[in-house]
């Protein structure tokens, strides 16, 4: 069982989020729990992105959204 607090970051709005996981899922699998796109967001674990396809450990992750203009 994994236990994670979701941070996520949006729009000057913050939102926490407890989650109890079963099983190995990664970053970008948490994603589609959350119904996030992954091409809009960064991952950090302790202050450092990590990878879509590395699998999620216990702890603190904030989930930041991307805005991006061309």
């Amino acid at each position: 069982m994994t236990a994670l607090m979701v941070t996520i970051l949006a729009e000057g709005f913050e939102v926490e989020r407890p989650m109890e996981l079963s099983g190995a899922l990664t970053y970008e699998g948490l994603f589609e729990v959350l119904e996030i796109n992954p091409e809009t967001v960064v991952a950090l674990r302790n202050g450092h992105p990590v990878p879509a396809d590395e699998l999620v450990e216990d702890g603190d992750l904030k989930i930041i959204r991307v805005v991006s203009s061309g």
